[in-house]
């Protein structure tokens, strides 16, 4: 693979505050509040928008929450972060330096849904104090809630690229004010030549397509340089996703653009580069095809792809369940049946009349590390407790994710309640796993 140079300078965020100007100065993200909403409505496409602080230990939840994203900004080298979502342009990234506001999060909320074929809902909320806050990701992060509530009369498709596209644009403003200064903190990431003796490992990224999910070409979800569609198997340098190449989000609080620019399995696979292992590079899987055939099909070119790279070993992860595991256990399959040793990382899915918990077990997937279970009400976490404060919709379905007849029946947002059904920690942020006892 090219050897593509990226730096990443990190600016820690400990606190964000609201001011005359927005700045970043030992760990203070000040906003300048009144100048970011006025550019946000200038395109008169937004009806109504707002902007809060979210710190951990608050009893606030955020809710319904469509994304999380890490503002961040090119500061050398081709291309625009988040490339190819809402307009902006397609240019491959993953070269020159990118500046980062760690340790924060902007959290887009809005009533919209991703698309509207009706198969299809966003239940995902965040709490900052609380059991939730202390499994997800986000719980410990300086959060800034950005309430978006477009013009009633557009259609569906450009609701979500306004909504979304005020996220990024806010990412983008915040992010300019570390453009120019000097980091705290600046780590270096190439896939430079190394010794062959090492064992060469590629990721095989198994991403979900939001269109064939829902039916709706106009679905807004997780993309690949802004394509949600099915495609064939994907090579990309992982520096690419560093700078927001891939992006979400999913049904689920792990399948996020903050997640996926901060995927652990990612970093560590680029920092033993040269160490211990040979890293290849990432080949995104796109999940959700129709047909057995293609399933089997789109499987057996992803490892014809890891195998034409050299690969003696590779690591899968998904963001899905259901559909998409005939596509990720097909390309388990041919892996191994290639010589290619593979391990699967997934959260495990609860069985029912004793069947077994994957889909299709076959001997193939003899390396598989848990995460722990995809039905959170399995992992027995308490309730959610009732919240001071909400950001975004005052009221939610009772069981916040719960179908059928419950999703009718409105409480208020700060209620204590059951946390959100789906809990898939496709990436490891977390140490839980789960055992058969």
């Amino acid at each position: 693979m090219q050897v593509m140079r990226l730096e990443v300078g990190r600016f820690p965020v400990r606190e964000v505050v609201f001011g005359s100007a927005t700045a970043w100065h030992d760990g203070v993200l000040t906003v300048d509040r009144e100048g970011v909403l006025r550019t946000l409505m200038s395109g008169g496409l937004i009806e109504s928008v707002e902007l809060e602080v979210a710190m951990p230990g608050e009893a606030v939840r955020l809710w319904p929450v469509r994304d999380v994203v890490e503002p961040m900004v090119k500061v050398d080298g081709p291309g625009q972060t988040y490339p190819g979502m809402c307009g902006r342009p397609a240019q491959m990234v993953g070269s020159g330096r990118t500046h980062r506001l760690t340790n924060m999060a902007l959290v887009e909320i809005s009533s919209v849904g991703w698309h509207d074929s009706g198969h299809d809902h966003v239940f995902m909320f965040l709490d900052m104090v609380g059991p939730w806050a202390d499994v997800m990701p986000y719980g410990s992060l300086v959060n800034l809630g950005l309430v978006v509530e477009p013009k009633s009369s557009l259609p569906i498709h450009e609701k979500n690229q306004v909504i979304h596209g005020a996220t990024l644009t806010l990412s983008d403003l915040l992010a300019e004010a570390v453009k120019e200064l000097d980091p705290p903190d600046v780590e270096v990431f190439e896939l430079s030549q190394v010794a062959s003796k090492l064992p060469k490992v590629v990721y095989l990224m198994g991403l979900h397509s939001p269109q064939a999910m829902s039916g709706s070409a106009a679905t807004f979800g997780n993309a690949t340089y802004g394509r949600g569609y099915l495609d064939p198997p994907w090579l990309i340098h992982p520096n690419e996703i560093f700078d927001g190449a891939v992006t979400g989000p999913y049904r689920t609080g792990f399948a996020t653009s903050w997640t996926m620019s901060n995927n652990p399995v990612l970093f560590d696979l680029s920092r033993r580069h040269g160490r211990d292992i040979e890293f290849l590079g990432v080949i995104v899987v796109r999940t959700e095809w129709t047909t057995w055939a293609e399933k089997e099909l789109v499987g057996k070119q992803a490892a014809k792809l890891a195998k034409m790279l050299g690969a003696d070993g590779a690591l899968m992860t998904w963001d899905a369940g259901g559909n998409e595991f005939i596509e990720i256990i097909r390309t388990i399959e041919a892996c191994e049946q290639m010589g290619i040793k593979t391990v699967f990382l997934t959260s495990e899915d609860n069985s029912y009349d004793g069947a077994p918990t994957m889909l299709e077990p076959i001997p193939e997937a003899d390396a598989i590390v848990s995460t722990g279970f995809y039905q959170a009400a399995v992992q027995e976490f308490p309730e959610a407790p009732e919240m001071n404060h909400v950001i975004g919709s005052q009221e939610m379905p009772g069981g916040s994710g719960l179908d059928g007849p419950m999703r009718k029946q409105m409480m208020p947002a700060t209620a204590r309640m059951p946390v959100p059904r789906r809990y898939d920690d496709h990436y490891g942020y977390n140490n839980l796993s789960a055992i058969d006892y």
